[in-house]
């Protein structure tokens, strides 16, 4: 692993820099942009407690929206908790029906 050294103010341009792109694209995409949450199979597998293979089926169905790049699948966080809802709702329903 290789260091490299940088002045205070050669620090500050590259600051500077790194903030005026980060507001280059908060004006370009928005509110909403800035607050995407990205997630990765294990991750949404654990949250909806389901196998890899019921993902991968949630993924050809359209249940579950998605980004590929490369080999990996991303989820956006809200669109995970949205079908976390829609998940309990239909439980909460099917344990009423059960009970009557």
């Amino acid at each position: 692993m290789n260091y490299y050294i940088i002045t205070e103010t050669n620090w500050a341009k590259l600051r500077d820099e790194i903030l005026s792109l980060a507001e280059c694209c908060y004006k370009a995409f928005g509110e909403k942009s800035k607050h995407t949450d990205w997630l990765h199979n294990g991750d949404v597998c654990q949250l909806l407690n389901i196998s890899k293979r019921t993902l991968q089926h949630y993924r050809d169905t359209g249940v579950l929206p998605f980004a590929q790049i490369g080999h990996k699948c991303y989820y956006k966080r809200e669109d995970v908790e949205g079908l976390l809802e829609t998940k309990s709702v239909k439980s909460n329903t099917d344990k009423s029906k059960n009970n009557k």
